[in-house]
């Protein structure tokens, strides 16, 4: 999705060039058609004030007789343009590519937001006009589970992982001063986002969340983001806590199309770092950053190893984009040691036309001696999402997920600030399957979005979703923490595969 915002200010760009050139000509040719009214060619003298006088004011209506032409009401309406996503130091993006859920929808009208409170009626705002905005969502979902799961979970299947059970997902807010160098070299920002419901408790940090504001219970708390910003030209430098670029989706559900997250992003990424990032705008068409974080969903000394972390992202010329987010990091094994880890995802983003887009993921992690037999893990998968919006209140979506966990290392054994290792503490109102599942996640997903106002601060989406599972169930070996016997992944351990219908409620200001 930079790919998106980064053409659509060269758009932008050239749009204005457009409006200034004709502009440029509208004013020639009034005042050449104001000219004969002047007895000379000449400048405008002291001699001829009433001529200069007569030359502007006729430029001037016939401008404004134009101008008002341009906007009459029986003009037809400008398409609504494909929704932009944010760069890569912007938090609400998964990644360089995006996390925004690549097709939006709603009208073309900005989204209200808490800032817009402060306007003071007269065009101004002191908030706006210095650069601060407040913001958030309030995400209420049910889950229809056709299994009926008797432990009342979804198996692995998160973020609405409770079966036939109401949950307020997410109530979020964030403060935010954006650092902009458009009309000057150097300004310093930064920003904060609380979270809080059940989401909350899948998102936390070592050291920070945990166990410092969680107990037991399926609500929580949890603070995604926590830091500071300067920037000079096209550098950025923020360093804090801050949601990871990787992948695709984000923590910030209203910011993903689907109102459940792949296995890719639950069980295979991290969701925040502490550290930090530098980002580098080299051209319209390139962006680079590169930092240094405290691994993955660690804030404090549990991790005490510093790792690399690095981005770029590139747009074409047909508006498609490609970025990499790559880690090498120290991460805890299930031997209660550190081993190095790698893990790259790539995003692939085409937009077809302003209605049909494509957004195509790979990723790829590997942990040295991960598990208890000192045997290398390895994680990968694919995801492919198809979007088509046919109208300001409907967008349509559809993603399949491949994702394999090859040692059963991964899936039900990791949560962010609660790995299963037991370094960084133990998971609070989580299902307790065990883990230890040796193969192939899949999962298919469809449904839409529909904005009923057709404004794009209210939306409901319903989502059938379909997993199952392929591969052989070791939780009874030492590769999973808990020796159950023979758990299958879904309906409590019974069965390898699972539908759901998932329909939440978002309303962003």
């Amino acid at each position: 999705m930079l790919g998106l915002r980064k053409l659509r200010f060269v758009d932008i760009g050239t749009g204005l060039s457009m409006m200034l050139g004709t502009a440029g000509m509208l004013v020639a040719g009034a005042l050449s058609a104001a000219e004969p009214q002047c007895t000379t060619t000449m400048s405008c003298t002291q001699a001829q004030p009433a001529c200069c006088d007569q030359v502007f004011a006729d430029a001037a209506a016939r401008i404004n007789g134009l101008y008002a032409g341009l906007n009459c009401d029986t003009c037809a309406a400008p398409a609504t343009p494909a929704p932009a996503c944010a760069a890569v130091s912007d938090p609400a993006c998964g990644s360089t590519a995006g996390g925004c859920g690549a097709a939006g929808g709603g009208d073309s009208s900005a989204p209200w937001g808490l800032t817009d409170i402060f306007d003071d009626g007269n065009g101004g705002n002191h908030f706006k006009d210095n650069g601060y905005k407040l913001g958030g969502s309030l995400v209420q979902s049910y889950a229809w589970n056709f299994q009926n799961p008797s432990n009342r979970w979804n198996g692995p299947v998160t973020w609405p992982d409770r079966s036939n059970e109401y949950q307020l997902n997410q109530f979020w807010l964030f403060a935010e001063k954006a650092t902009d160098t458009s009309k000057k070299d150097f300004d310093i920002g930064g920003r904060v986002d609380l979270l809080y419901g059940t989401n909350a408790r899948l998102t936390t940090e070592t050291g920070l969340e945990t166990p410092h504001l969680n107990g037991p219970g399926i609500y929580g708390l949890a603070i995604p983001q926590f830091y500071g910003e300067v920037a000079y030209k096209k550098l950025k430098i923020k360093a804090g806590h801050f949601i990871s670029p990787v992948g695709y989706y984000t923590v910030d559900t209203s910011q993903n199309f689907f109102n459940t997250i792949p296995y890719t992003y639950q069980w295979g990424e991290p969701f925040t770092h502490t550290g930090a990032l530098a980002t580098y705008q080299f051209t319209d068409n390139f962006v680079a950053s590169s930092g240094f974080v405290k691994g993955w969903d660690n804030f404090d000394g549990h991790n005490p190893h510093l790792g690399y972390m690095g981005t770029w992202g590139y747009t074409f010329k047909d508006k498609s984009n490609l970025a990499q987010v790559v880690f090498l990091t120290q991460e805890p094994n299930f031997n209660n040691q550190f081993t190095q880890r790698y893990y790259q995802s790539l995003v692939y983003t085409k937009p077809f036309n302003d209605n049909l887009t494509y957004v195509g993921q790979t990723d790829f992690g590997t942990q040295r001696d991960a598990t208890v037999t000192g045997q290398r893990a390895n994680w990968y998968g694919i995801n492919q999402y198809v979007y088509y919006k046919t109208s300001d209140k409907w967008t349509w979506g559809a993603n399949f997920e491949w994702w394999r966990d090859e040692e059963g290392y991964r899936v039900q054994q990791f949560l962010p600030g609660a790995a299963a290792s037991g370094i960084t503490g133990n998971p609070n109102g989580v299902n307790n399957l065990p883990g230890g599942y040796m193969g192939n996640f899949y999962q298919v997903t469809f449904g839409p979005r529909w904005y009923p106002t057709g404004k794009p601060n209210l939306f409901i989406r319903p989502n059938f979703r379909f997993d199952w599972f392929e591969g052989n169930i070791n939780n009874t070996t030492q590769n999973a923490v808990s020796g159950a016997n023979n758990q299958k992944p879904y309906d409590n351990g019974q069965k390898n595969h699972q539908g759901l219908l998932v329909t939440d409620v978002v309303w962003t200001f």
